[in-house]
């Protein structure tokens, strides 16, 4: 077989599929998760989901290239569309959090889902936050630097536990994760500098933000 090459971030998100049998990747892009997801474990079936057409026409040549055609499946369909229910771990990449959380929110209309793993662009508190809602306990998550950006990996399982929203679970003895809020709160400071004083309500939440990183990181 062909040797598949994939970004640091998806072998990273394959990391945090450890004990799935069928999993739904939705927004597969051209599918090169779920190839690498089988290639490491032949137990896996996957579902590789996309609303559009033109990417899963990728998808099915990059299968076929492969020789995985028995193991994964393509759907188009829009979010949970195309789930069936036999699926236990849901993997979302490369969109907004607010996307995901929309996509996500029916979650519990399929009751075998025990695990849900994220890779969001931005909004990483209210990701937290609104999943934590749903049912879903965050058991390990990280930040990975990529492409000049930092990109949230975050595992969830069925449960409910006491949740940091602002800090996760992300190890802040970790050098990626501590400068990902380093970062941050000069990115902050930036806009401190440039927004209107007007805009009082946007104001206090940024300055919230930072006294929280000040707090915990050594800056």
């Amino acid at each position: 077989m062909n040797k598949i090459k994939i970004s640091n971030r998806l072998k990273k998100i394959s990391e945090y599929i450890d004990s799935s049998k069928k999993i739904i990747d939705i927004g597969c892009d051209h599918a090169l998760l779920g190839i690498y997801l089988c290639s490491k474990n032949k137990n896996l079936h996957v579902i590789a989901s996309d609303i559009n057409e033109k990417p899963l026409i990728k998808a099915h040549d990059n299968i076929l290239k492969y020789h995985m055609e028995d193991v994964i499946k393509i759907k188009q369909g829009d979010g949970l569309v195309s789930m069936e229910n036999d699926v236990d771990t849901i993997i979302i990449s490369g969109m907004g959090s607010i996307n995901m959380v929309n996509i996500l929110k029916s979650i519990n209309d399929y009751p075998n889902v025990e695990n849900i793993v994220l890779s969001p662009n931005n909004d990483f508190m209210y990701l937290r936050c609104e999943i934590s809602k749903l049912g879903f306990k965050i058991e390990k998550e990280e930040i990975v630097y990529e492409n000049s950006k930092y990109y949230l990996i975050i595992k969830f399982v069925k449960g409910h536990d006491k949740i940091n929203c602002f800090f996760g679970k992300l190890d802040l003895n970790n050098k990626i994760n501590l400068d990902y809020f380093k970062n941050l709160y000069k990115k902050n400071n930036d806009i401190l500098e440039k927004i209107n004083d007007s805009d009082l309500i946007k104001k206090d939440e940024i300055m919230k933000e930072n006294e929280m990183i000040k707090n915990k990181v050594n800056l």
